[in-house]
């Protein structure tokens, strides 16, 4: 025979809907504030005191809302997992005091756990709105439920009370008082605490916010407030811990910058789209929405720029990073933790690195994402810390975000006005202006018409100023522009449009055919020009004109020429020395002397052989007082990596340079000898097992240091001081000249050389020019 059984619940389930269910004190706070405005409170008090005595200390969290009677502590309160709110029963019987219905923040039915996680003890007093109600009292030590696994749930007991003396004069409401607090909250831990409650409500949302406020009392901040901050000046309400909480929106700062609304009707039938930038509407644009889970949501994406950046940190008194990103809203309270600084979960940086400059970061942009109504395929996480359950509704709400909102908007940021901001040229130096949409008119019109192919387009409209510009242009863009206007203004059904596309497409008629005629007689007058020009060519003297026919290539060629001769005769009088020198048995030092000669002059035709092709011949052959850090940096990047023979022989090394902007050292040289130096150097990497060579510019306080680093095979401290002697070598394809010769150009160039061999790998080469 069958017989049915109950589940038994552990004492330990406090802990697991308590404060291990919610794991930070902020949200513990924002749950029992959205208790509060649950319960039609029109204000919510957050008191503190004995904030720096931690045995003492106690937060205070009163509020005037409707209150409970004994009933409701029994049968709702103290019913674990039981909320009113989502059975549609919590103002079943209040509906008609109030105003206006709100909808609810929370209705899980375990905010109330959030009192564990802020202290051990809790003091429930409350007074309901109705006639001859009692001060009800109930007393909680979460301690009781704690190391008693096997008690069962219901039999641990709190206290309840009818009180006599109603101690915090409450006419109605819920005053919560909890003690033996978990947390420090110390003025910076209450100061953040404001910070967030003040992004907690979204009064752009219409639930009833104006009619709610939040106040935070500290007694022992009351003193520092006072204070001017570290600028002198008088704080700004963030820096203040007592006082009303505002809320924070940014539009209200006056954010001139590039700027997206996207919204999805409540019907879910259609998507509505303007971009604006800097007050000028760049488009708008109504289409059908595809995705049939999503209504109701609007999403505001600000792009910040340079100038927006400061102006919020002058304005708020904080870097926007530190403020937040991108938030999320749901029936106007904010769902935790998107927008904290360092949070992610929309994987917008994670884009950004995969993207380089062509995504927008968090650091770029500030804005929030609003969802309306129940929708409960778009619900908090349980934890309350976590976001919103990753739900089938929810992956599509991050595609509707991508595609409809942050790449339209990177579109236009990154690609039409390229970033806004004014520019420093790092060739010249000259500052270029920021773009403004008045001097992007043709590209925003292109960007526009792009969206005509788009079935689901039902209407665009635009700033007509833009087609203004299109009268102007003669480029061949200009008649597909032309086109895509005219099936714009056609599709729009707006005659005004299709009577200004119109105007504008027999402007550029009429523009076009000017423009002919202009061109015909230019013409004309260019080969009235050349005619005069023979005619003076004629009367130039002979030597004149062979002068100026000799290109300059062709002087440099035979310069090089000359310069080879020259070597090749110091190599063949050398030869003549080294044989007379053996004939008469010289001494070791002469004939090493001959040989160094030899090597130094056989470098140089090797150079002037594998180099001379690829950039200007009088590179090499004159002294020139210039900056060595160019010379050097553009001859690794447009001369070193183009050698074929090197990529050929699989010998061309990955060579990396850092410089600091706008950094220079002026000497004069041959560029002969520092193209030795460096092939040199790189020949050695390479000999000795290196991949990577890596040269980092360096200003030092008497000269400039170049670090040449290598991962090679490095070199051992027993031969260390010998690697700059004449023919020493520890490679089997090496001369032992090549170091050797780097040292004696380098002291030439009134600069030095020295090895670091402590690296972890490879070895470093130190050469410093003295200034």
């Amino acid at each position: 025979m069958a017989n049915s059984e109950n589940f038994k619940i552990s004492a330990a389930l406090k802990d697991i809907i308590g404060k291990e269910l919610i794991t930070d004190e902020f949200v513990a706070v924002f749950e029992l504030v959205k208790n509060s405005f649950d319960a039609n409170a029109s204000k919510v008090e957050v008191i503190f005191e004995n904030n720096y005595e931690p045995e003492k200390a106690r937060i205070i969290i009163k509020d005037n809302g409707k209150g409970m009677n004994y009933d409701d502590l029994k049968d709702k309160w103290l019913f674990v997992a039981y909320s009113a709110k989502k059975l549609g029963k919590e103002n079943e019987d209040y509906r008609d005091k109030i105003k206006s219905q709100r909808v609810f923040a929370g209705a899980k039915g375990v905010g109330r756990f959030s009192c564990d996680r802020l202290g051990r003890f809790l003091n429930l007093v409350t007074v309901k709105d109705e006639s001859e109600a009692k001060v009800e009292n109930l007393v909680v030590n979460w301690e009781d439920f704690e190391n008693v696994d096997d008690e069962e749930f219901v039999n641990i007991k709190v206290t309840h009370n009818v009180l006599n003396e109603n101690l915090y004069h409450l006419k109605k409401g819920t005053t919560l008082e909890i003690s033996g607090l978990r947390d420090v909250w110390d003025r910076e831990n209450i100061l953040r605490l404001k910070g967030s409650l003040a992004k907690l409500i979204n009064p752009n949302q219409k639930n009833d916010s104006d009619n709610f406020s939040i106040e935070i009392l500290a007694k022992e901040e009351i003193a520092l407030d006072k204070e001017l901050n570290k600028k002198g000046e008088k704080k700004k309400d963030l820096e203040i811990v007592n006082g009303a909480v505002k809320n924070t929106i940014f539009e209200t700062l006056e954010i001139k910058t590039s700027n997206i609304l996207v919204k999805i009707s409540e019907s879910g039938k259609f998507i509505e789209t303007t971009l604006q930038d800097r007050g000028d509407l760049i488009y708008y644009l109504k289409e059908k929405n595809p995705y049939s889970n999503l209504k109701n949501i609007s999403i505001y994406l600000f792009q910040l720029n340079r100038s927006a950046k400061l102006n919020f940190t002058r304005t708020m008194g904080m870097e926007p990073i530190k403020y937040g990103s991108v938030f999320m809203y749901k029936n106007g309270f904010r769902v935790y933790p998107y927008g904290e600084e360092a949070d992610d979960l929309l994987q917008i940086n994670r884009r950004k690195q995969q993207g380089f400059n062509r995504f927008l970061g968090t650091r770029d942009l500030i804005g929030r994402i609003e969802i309306g109504g129940e929708q409960p395929e778009l619900r908090e996480i349980s934890s309350r810390d976590g976001g919103l359950v990753k739900t089938s509704t929810y992956f599509d709400l991050l595609e509707f975000f991508y595609d409809y909102v942050l790449k339209r908007l990177e579109n236009y940021v990154v690609n039409i006005i390229r970033w806004g901001d004014e520019r420093i040229d790092k060739e010249t130096g000259e500052i270029e202006p920021e773009l403004l949409p008045k001097d992007v008119k043709i590209q925003i019109l292109e960007l526009i018409t792009g969206f005509i192919n788009s079935k689901n387009i039902i209407d665009i409209q635009y700033n007509k100023d833009f087609l203004k510009i299109i009268s102007e242009k003669q480029d061949k863009s200009v008649d597909k522009i032309i086109k895509n206007i005219n099936n714009v203004a056609e599709k729009s059904g707006n005659p005004e449009l299709v009577k200004e596309a119109k105007k504008i497409e027999k402007a550029v008629r009429e523009s076009k055919a000017d423009a002919q005629i202009a061109s015909i007689k230019a013409e004309k007058a260019e080969n009235l020009r050349q005619e005069v020009e023979k005619k003076l060519e004629a009367v130039v003297s002979q030597k004149n004109f062979l002068q100026s026919e000799i290109s300059d290539d062709t002087k440099n060629l035979e310069s090089i020429l000359h310069h080879i001769g020259l070597t090749t005769n110091l190599i063949k009088t050398d030869l003549e020395n080294l044989v007379k020198a053996i004939n008469n048995d010289s001494s070791k030092e002469e004939l090493s002397s001959i040989v160094k000669r030899l090597s130094r002059q056989n470098e140089k035709i090797t150079s002037f052989s594998k180099y001379f092709k690829k950039v200007n011949f009088n590179i090499y052959t004159n002294k020139l007082d210039v900056d060595i850090i160019s010379f050097t940096n553009e001859y690794l990047e447009n001369v070193y990596k183009l050698r074929d023979d090197l990529r050929n022989n699989r010998e061309l090394l990955n060579v990396k340079i850092h410089t600091t902007a706008n950094f220079e050292h002026k000497i004069k040289f041959s560029p002969i000898d520092m193209i030795i130096v460096l092939d040199n150097l790189i020949s050695n990497s390479s000999k000795h097992g290196a991949s990577t060579v890596e040269l980092t510019w360096a200003k030092q306080e008497k000269g400039t240091q170049l670090s040449f680093k290598d991962d090679g095979k490095g070199i051992n401290d027993s031969i260390i001081e010998n690697v700059f002697d004449f023919g020493f070598t520890t490679s089997r394809r090496g001369s032992g000249i090549g170091l050797y010769h780097v040292k004696e150009i380098l002291e030439k160039l009134n600069g030095t050389i020295t090895v670091n061999n402590k690296l972890n790998k490879g070895v470093e080469f130190v050469i410093f020019f003295k200034s």
